[in-house]
């Protein structure tokens, strides 16, 4: 993988997308993204389920898009700003589509 794309800094850090505009608003979810092409996810400090055909990479210094399938059949594609901690995301199952924006962070 190419140093311009390389997001292994993140590998195995937890993530937490707060939801704050969308049809998950004032929700928080962990997602902690692995090399292997997984990812684990779920409520904030919950149980988590996981994943795989997912990925994270680099687009910029401290931005990077990611995206997943969950075993429920929805995709979820995030940009994410670590600088600023904002985060955009779009979610779809193949009938419905929808815009998610709200903040992210580092956990751990």
């Amino acid at each position: 993988m190419s140093s311009a794309r390389d997001a292994s800094n993140l590998d195995g850090k937890t993530l937490r997308f707060h939801f704050s505009e969308g049809p998950m608003k004032n929700q928080a979810y962990d997602h902690t993204f692995h090399r292997d092409g997984t990812v684990e996810w779920g409520p904030e400090g919950g149980e988590t389920t996981k994943n795989g055909n997912a990925s994270i990479a680099k687009v910029a210094d401290d931005v990077y898009v990611c995206s997943y399938l969950s075993d429920k059949g929805y995709t979820l594609t995030t940009t994410l700003n670590l600088d600023t901690g904002q985060l955009v995301s779009f979610a779809s199952n193949g009938e419905d589509w929808s815009r998610h924006d709200g903040t992210v962070e580092l956990v751990n």
